[in-house]
């Protein structure tokens, strides 16, 4: 589908910060005897995170400054507990913009994992759909061949092409996306654009370095072995990640 142009601001300022809520549902199914389990949890997890980003390179990660934690533990009478766990791991995930390189730190079962992919895989189409955020034009895009359907709004009045979450390939700044129809839902709050020190973009190093795929084989395979471990009998641990 073509592109419905949409005016820029002028004079574009190719750096700054901003902030975003990020906020994922929590889809915890039980069968009849333990559904008193779900009663009174949360229904979803919300986490502040921000963007810094030049023409060359962006990095998004965990506000500190407002960092949330909680643990909600629930037990039916005589039968499992649950435990939910929604401590934030320290993800962060660093943009190349001039190599077209994504590099992610990932926090999965206390390990730590760095996950290199090329940006330029990113496919998206353009639906031609607009609407203002944050009173910046934005336009509509779809993420293709991917298994997880990813909608996102991005605006050319700042023309960088990075995102939260490492969105990137598009002309313009990705102010909010929506992940599988609502199951993980990323807002841009507030943007502030100004020169940004170079300091802050550093590359993350820490973690076993793998690809995507294997990366994703990983977790699989441990959510698997979970379910398997414990059988529908024993405590339910859930540990939100992002």
């Amino acid at each position: 589908m073509c592109l419905v142009p949409v005016l820029a601001v002028a004079h574009a300022q190719n750096a700054g910060k901003v902030t975003y809520e990020e906020k994922n549902k929590l889809e915890i199914k039980l069968d009849d005897a333990n559904a008193k389990l779900l009663e009174g949890l949360p229904k979803e997890h919300i986490s502040q995170k921000e963007l810094y980003f030049t023409a060359d390179a962006s990095l998004y990660q965990g506000n500190k400054s407002k960092k949330t934690s909680a643990n909600t533990d629930t037990e039916s009478e005589g039968g499992p507990r649950m435990i939910i766990n929604m401590n934030e791991p320290d993800d962060k995930v660093f943009c190349d913009l001039k190599n077209n390189k994504r590099l992610e730190q990932r926090d999965f079962l206390s390990r730590i994992f760095l996950i290199e992919s090329d940006l330029s895989q990113m496919q998206w189409k353009l639906t031609g759909n607009q609407k203002m955020i944050l009173n910046y034009p934005c336009q509509e895009a779809i993420l293709q061949d991917t298994s997880k359907k990813v909608t996102a709004w991005f605006t050319p009045a700042i023309p960088v092409s990075t995102g939260p979450n490492g969105y990137s390939n598009l002309p313009g700044l990705v102010l909010s996306a929506d992940i599988d129809n609502g199951k993980r839902i990323i807002n841009a709050t507030s943007i502030d654009l100004k020169e940004i020190d170079k300091s802050i973009l550093v590359k993350p190093t820490e973690g076993k370095k793998v690809t995507k795929e294997a990366f994703n084989k990983i977790v699989d395979e441990k959510r698997k072995e979970m379910q398997q471990e414990n059988g529908g009998n024993g405590d339910v641990i859930i540990k939100i990640k992002h």
